[in-house]
């Protein structure tokens, strides 16, 4: 946490007024540095009453994801404890991306207010109205074969399903390969990209959309019949660094059952969640539709379905119920 942070928290932990002195003298600044950070404060949006001779005291914070934010709500070890905020971006994984290129370290997280260029699956367009969702790309460094990668889909899905439960009280659906649904309707997804080498993986960006304060009429037309949120489904409006700060809790709750257990664990884990087994299913893949019974999920993450007595393996496509 940044100076700026740390005076922040100073302030709201008080919840009365907190002099600039008392600030300066904990933060080894001078007292014009303690001005400087508050009248930054303001420009992102917080604002302060302010009394001589008493100091300032906390008037309002925006709901922005800013990191000291979501910082408040982390218990994680790595997770997270380095955020690269940023008000709009073309993609949270393009930029993630670029970053672990550069060398950034497991468990860095970008986020964003709102994506100009956000992408789902399959290239499609994935819509991210600013300051009404979340918008996150996770760099993870896993050491295993690329063979074994195709299960790190599943952690964030199951991130989401269970910050939904704390969150809401609502058990969510899964829906292969990387949906989160409410009432079946699509409420998070998640987009991973990868770097490799021959045997190894380089790094992993795991990329998430969670529709958290979206209103019906806000979301995309071609999508509203599809897609839900948080408010939709609650008529209550959350705090997004509050769900943030849960979702990442969880994903490294799961990250970490990946390592300790590997794809074959996590993979247990989202098949028992879906409840997939013996659900017809129609999968539409590269023009083709497959209509079959769910056996399962392969340990790489594949799809196992019965079609007519006779098991297809399917690595990736849209499903239906």
């Amino acid at each position: 946490m940044d100076k700026i942070g740390e005076a922040l928290m100073f302030l709201r932990e008080s919840g009365d007024y907190v002099s600039g002195d008392f600030i300066a003298s904990r933060l080894h600044v001078s007292r014009t540095a303690v001005w400087k950070y508050i009248n930054h404060l303001e420009r992102l949006g917080y604002t302060f009453q302010k009394s001589k001779g008493k100091g300032y005291r906390i008037a309002g914070i925006p709901d922005k994801l800013y990191a000291w934010e979501i910082d408040r709500h982390l218990r994680t070890d790595v997770t997270g404890r380095n955020i690269i905020y940023r008000e709009n971006v073309d993609s949270t994984n393009l930029l993630a991306f670029q970053l672990a290129l550069s060398g950034k370290p497991e468990g860095t997280c970008v986020v964003a207010e709102s994506q100009g260029a956000g992408k789902g699956r399959l290239g499609r367009k994935w819509f991210s109205p600013a300051g009404k969702n979340l918008y996150i790309s996770i760099i993870l460094r896993p050491h295993i074969h690329p063979s074994s990668v195709y299960p790190i889909t599943f952690l964030s899905s199951l991130a989401a399903y269970d910050a939904i439960e704390e969150l809401t009280g609502i058990k969510p659906s899964l829906k292969w390969p990387n949906d989160v649904l409410i009432n079946g309707k699509k409420v998070c997804g998640t987009l991973i990209e990868l770097s490799t080498e021959a045997d190894a993986v380089r790094f992993v960006i795991v990329g998430i959309g969670f529709n958290i304060n979206m209103q019906h009429d806000e979301i995309d037309e071609e999508i509203r019949n599809k897609a839900t949120s948080l408010l939709i489904e609650t008529k209550k409006i959350y705090e997004r660094a509050l769900v943030c700060g849960i979702l990442l809790n969880h994903l490294e709750e799961h990250y970490r059952y990946f390592r300790q257990y590997g794809a074959p664990g996590t993979v247990g884990v989202w098949e028992e969640r879906a409840a997939i087994k013996g659900k017809t299913l129609q999968i539409d893949q590269m023009g083709e539709s497959y209509r079959g019974i769910a056996e399962g999920i392969d340990r790489d993450g594949a799809m196992l379905l019965n079609i007519d007595g006779e098991t297809k393996k399917i690595i990736a496509g849209d499903v239906s119920f």
